[in-house]
Protein backbone atom coordinates (compact mmCIF):
# COMPACT_ATOMS: atom_id res chain seq x y z
CA UNK A 1 0.00 0.00 0.00
CA UNK A 2 0.83 3.74 -0.39
CA UNK A 3 -0.20 7.21 -0.12
CA UNK A 4 -1.98 9.25 -2.45
CA UNK A 5 -4.32 12.26 -3.15
CA UNK A 6 -7.40 12.53 -5.38
CA UNK A 7 -6.94 15.35 -8.20
CA UNK A 8 -9.35 14.76 -9.94
CA UNK A 9 -12.49 12.21 -10.72
CA UNK A 10 -14.91 11.62 -13.12
CA UNK A 11 -17.70 9.34 -13.67
CA UNK A 12 -16.64 6.11 -14.80
CA UNK A 13 -19.69 3.30 -16.50
CA UNK A 14 -22.38 3.25 -14.08
CA UNK A 15 -21.27 2.75 -10.58
CA UNK A 16 -17.23 3.94 -11.13
CA UNK A 17 -15.17 6.58 -10.52
CA UNK A 18 -12.01 7.61 -12.98
CA UNK A 19 -9.17 9.24 -10.54
CA UNK A 20 -6.45 10.94 -11.12
CA UNK A 21 -3.80 10.78 -8.30
CA UNK A 22 -0.47 12.00 -6.98
CA UNK A 23 1.21 9.35 -5.38
CA UNK A 24 3.99 9.25 -2.89
CA UNK A 25 5.76 6.55 -4.74
CA UNK A 26 4.21 6.48 -8.56
CA UNK A 27 3.91 10.29 -9.33
CA UNK A 28 0.68 10.84 -11.47
CA UNK A 29 -1.24 7.99 -11.92
CA UNK A 30 -4.87 6.89 -13.25
CA UNK A 31 -6.67 4.73 -11.37
CA UNK A 32 -10.39 3.04 -11.80
CA UNK A 33 -12.87 2.41 -8.79
CA UNK A 34 -15.15 0.00 -10.10
CA UNK A 35 -17.84 0.44 -7.54
CA UNK A 36 -17.04 3.80 -5.68
CA UNK A 37 -20.55 5.27 -7.01
CA UNK A 38 -22.84 2.39 -5.75
CA UNK A 39 -25.23 3.18 -2.90
CA UNK A 40 -23.18 0.95 -1.12
CA UNK A 41 -20.09 1.94 -1.51
CA UNK A 42 -17.77 3.41 1.50
CA UNK A 43 -15.62 5.22 -0.68
CA UNK A 44 -17.65 8.39 -1.79
CA UNK A 45 -16.69 10.11 1.33
CA UNK A 46 -12.50 8.82 0.84
CA UNK A 47 -12.32 9.52 -3.00
CA UNK A 48 -12.49 13.50 -2.28
CA UNK A 49 -9.83 15.57 -3.96
CA UNK A 50 -7.86 17.32 -0.47
CA UNK A 51 -7.88 13.75 1.13
CA UNK A 52 -4.56 12.17 1.96
CA UNK A 53 -5.68 8.44 1.47
CA UNK A 54 -3.93 5.23 2.08
CA UNK A 55 -4.22 2.74 -1.45
CA UNK A 56 -3.63 -0.94 -2.81
CA UNK A 57 -3.90 -0.80 -6.95
CA UNK A 58 -3.62 -4.01 -9.03
CA UNK A 59 -2.95 -4.47 -12.68
CA UNK A 60 -0.22 -3.87 -14.96
CA UNK A 61 -1.95 -1.33 -17.10
CA UNK A 62 -1.76 2.13 -17.78
CA UNK A 63 -4.76 2.67 -15.50
CA UNK A 64 -4.55 0.61 -12.96
CA UNK A 65 -7.61 -0.89 -10.74
CA UNK A 66 -8.52 0.17 -6.71
CA UNK A 67 -8.30 -2.72 -4.71
CA UNK A 68 -8.49 -1.15 -1.43
CA UNK A 69 -8.46 2.58 -0.32
CA UNK A 70 -8.27 3.89 3.40
CA UNK A 71 -8.62 7.31 4.73
CA UNK A 72 -5.47 8.65 6.75
CA UNK A 73 -6.88 12.69 7.08
CA UNK A 74 -8.61 15.00 5.35
CA UNK A 75 -7.85 19.03 4.67
CA UNK A 76 -11.05 20.58 4.30
CA UNK A 77 -10.58 24.27 2.87
CA UNK A 78 -13.26 27.09 3.11
CA UNK A 79 -13.99 29.83 1.18
CA UNK A 80 -11.03 31.29 -1.42
CA UNK A 81 -9.05 28.56 -0.28
CA UNK A 82 -10.86 26.24 -2.83
CA UNK A 83 -10.17 27.34 -5.71
CA UNK A 84 -6.48 27.41 -4.12
CA UNK A 85 -6.38 23.78 -3.88
CA UNK A 86 -8.16 23.74 -7.35
CA UNK A 87 -5.27 25.53 -8.62
CA UNK A 88 -2.30 23.48 -6.97
CA UNK A 89 -4.29 20.42 -8.18
CA UNK A 90 -4.75 21.55 -11.61
CA UNK A 91 -0.97 22.54 -11.65
CA UNK A 92 0.05 18.95 -11.22
CA UNK A 93 -2.06 17.83 -13.64
CA UNK A 94 -0.75 20.15 -16.48
CA UNK A 95 2.95 19.73 -15.72
CA UNK A 96 3.98 16.48 -14.74
CA UNK A 97 3.27 13.64 -16.80
CA UNK A 98 1.45 10.43 -15.85
CA UNK A 99 3.25 7.53 -14.28
CA UNK A 100 6.53 9.98 -13.49
CA UNK A 101 7.95 9.82 -10.36
CA UNK A 102 9.31 13.71 -9.11
CA UNK A 103 11.59 13.31 -6.36
CA UNK A 104 9.88 15.56 -3.74
CA UNK A 105 6.92 16.55 -5.11
CA UNK A 106 4.40 14.34 -3.38
CA UNK A 107 5.94 15.76 0.34
CA UNK A 108 6.02 19.52 -1.23
CA UNK A 109 2.34 19.33 -2.07
CA UNK A 110 1.15 17.71 0.72
CA UNK A 111 3.07 20.48 2.95
CA UNK A 112 1.37 23.00 1.07
CA UNK A 113 -2.28 21.50 1.45
CA UNK A 114 -1.56 21.66 5.39
CA UNK A 115 -1.05 25.30 5.63
CA UNK A 116 -3.35 26.01 2.97
CA UNK A 117 -5.61 24.59 5.53
CA UNK A 118 -4.00 26.61 8.48
CA UNK A 119 -4.34 30.35 8.70
CA UNK A 120 -0.95 31.35 6.34
CA UNK A 121 -1.19 33.60 3.93
CA UNK A 122 -2.67 32.58 0.63
CA UNK A 123 -0.60 34.36 -1.54
CA UNK A 124 2.36 33.70 -0.52
CA UNK A 125 2.13 29.97 0.16
CA UNK A 126 0.76 29.48 -3.72
CA UNK A 127 3.97 30.83 -5.01
CA UNK A 128 6.05 28.97 -3.12
CA UNK A 129 4.11 26.08 -4.41
CA UNK A 130 4.66 26.91 -7.90
CA UNK A 131 8.37 27.80 -7.42
CA UNK A 132 8.98 24.09 -5.79
CA UNK A 133 7.13 22.94 -8.30
CA UNK A 134 8.70 24.10 -11.22
CA UNK A 135 12.15 23.65 -9.39
CA UNK A 136 11.04 19.42 -8.81
CA UNK A 137 10.59 19.01 -12.48
CA UNK A 138 13.65 21.18 -13.32
CA UNK A 139 11.98 24.02 -15.35
CA UNK A 140 13.13 26.72 -13.05
CA UNK A 141 15.42 29.24 -14.68
CA UNK A 142 18.57 29.67 -12.68
CA UNK A 143 17.89 32.89 -10.17
CA UNK A 144 22.06 33.43 -9.26
CA UNK A 145 23.62 33.70 -13.15
CA UNK A 146 23.15 35.61 -15.97
CA UNK A 147 21.65 33.36 -19.08
CA UNK A 148 23.96 35.03 -21.82
CA UNK A 149 26.86 34.95 -19.99
CA UNK A 150 26.75 32.77 -16.97
CA UNK A 151 28.19 35.43 -15.05
CA UNK A 152 26.79 35.59 -10.96
CA UNK A 153 24.09 38.15 -10.66
CA UNK A 154 25.06 41.35 -9.81
CA UNK A 155 22.63 43.73 -7.37
CA UNK A 156 22.81 46.67 -9.01
CA UNK A 157 23.09 45.76 -12.67
CA UNK A 158 19.37 45.44 -14.90
CA UNK A 159 17.68 42.44 -15.67
CA UNK A 160 15.41 41.31 -17.53
CA UNK A 161 13.67 37.68 -17.37
CA UNK A 162 12.75 35.62 -20.66
CA UNK A 163 11.02 32.38 -19.83
CA UNK A 164 12.86 29.35 -21.08
CA UNK A 165 16.01 31.12 -20.83
CA UNK A 166 16.38 32.94 -17.75
CA UNK A 167 17.66 36.46 -17.00
CA UNK A 168 19.57 38.49 -19.06
CA UNK A 169 21.49 42.02 -18.28
CA UNK A 170 20.19 44.72 -20.31
CA UNK A 171 21.14 48.41 -19.68
CA UNK A 172 18.08 50.02 -18.39
CA UNK A 173 14.48 49.58 -17.29
CA UNK A 174 11.93 48.86 -20.29
CA UNK A 175 8.31 49.62 -19.19
CA UNK A 176 7.62 46.46 -21.96
CA UNK A 177 9.32 44.24 -20.51
CA UNK A 178 9.84 42.09 -17.21
CA UNK A 179 12.85 43.90 -15.79
CA UNK A 180 14.43 44.14 -12.80
CA UNK A 181 17.40 44.78 -10.64
CA UNK A 182 19.85 42.00 -9.41
CA UNK A 183 18.83 42.73 -6.08
CA UNK A 184 15.65 42.09 -6.36
CA UNK A 185 16.45 38.19 -8.35
CA UNK A 186 18.98 37.44 -5.29
CA UNK A 187 16.15 37.90 -2.60
CA UNK A 188 13.47 36.16 -4.61
CA UNK A 189 16.17 33.30 -5.09
CA UNK A 190 15.47 33.28 -0.68
CA UNK A 191 12.00 33.66 -1.52
CA UNK A 192 12.49 37.04 0.17
CA UNK A 193 8.93 38.31 -1.57
CA UNK A 194 7.54 40.26 2.03
CA UNK A 195 7.81 43.53 0.45
CA UNK A 196 4.36 44.39 -2.68
CA UNK A 197 7.24 45.38 -5.20
CA UNK A 198 9.08 42.15 -5.05
CA UNK A 199 6.02 39.83 -4.46
CA UNK A 200 4.52 41.49 -7.71
CA UNK A 201 7.80 40.92 -9.56
CA UNK A 202 7.86 37.06 -8.25
CA UNK A 203 4.36 36.94 -9.04
CA UNK A 204 5.49 38.12 -12.89
CA UNK A 205 8.08 35.78 -13.09
CA UNK A 206 6.15 32.84 -11.88
CA UNK A 207 3.50 33.36 -14.17
CA UNK A 208 5.98 33.62 -17.16
CA UNK A 209 7.71 30.71 -16.44
CA UNK A 210 4.59 28.46 -16.01
CA UNK A 211 3.13 30.10 -19.03
CA UNK A 212 4.98 27.82 -22.18
CA UNK A 213 4.15 24.64 -19.77
CA UNK A 214 0.32 25.36 -19.48
CA UNK A 215 -0.23 25.88 -23.16
CA UNK A 216 -2.74 28.43 -24.62
CA UNK A 217 -5.78 26.45 -22.32
CA UNK A 218 -7.18 28.72 -19.84
CA UNK A 219 -6.70 27.05 -16.21
CA UNK A 220 -10.42 26.42 -14.94
CA UNK A 221 -9.38 26.60 -11.62
CA UNK A 222 -8.68 30.66 -12.08
CA UNK A 223 -11.85 30.41 -14.12
CA UNK A 224 -14.26 29.61 -11.61
CA UNK A 225 -12.23 31.55 -9.15
CA UNK A 226 -13.28 34.39 -11.11
CA UNK A 227 -17.02 33.42 -11.77
CA UNK A 228 -17.30 33.07 -8.18
CA UNK A 229 -15.82 36.52 -7.54
CA UNK A 230 -17.95 37.93 -10.22
CA UNK A 231 -21.12 36.29 -8.87
CA UNK A 232 -20.05 37.53 -5.02
CA UNK A 233 -19.50 41.23 -5.87
CA UNK A 234 -20.98 41.79 -9.10
CA UNK A 235 -17.25 42.01 -11.18
CA UNK A 236 -14.52 39.78 -11.16
CA UNK A 237 -11.11 40.90 -9.30
CA UNK A 238 -7.88 41.74 -11.10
Amino acid sequence: MQRAFVLHRWPWQEHGLLLDLLTEHDGRIRVVSKYARSRKSTLRSTLQPFNLIMLELSGRGEVKNLRKAELECSFPLQGERVYSGLYMNELLQRLVREQLEVQGLFDAYQQALTLLHQDVDEALLLRRYEWQLLNALDLLDSFSHEARAGEPIQAQAVYTYVAGTGFLETAELMADRLCMYGEDILAMAQFDIDTPQRYRLFRQVMRAALAPHLGDKPLQSRALRAAAQEAKFGKPIV
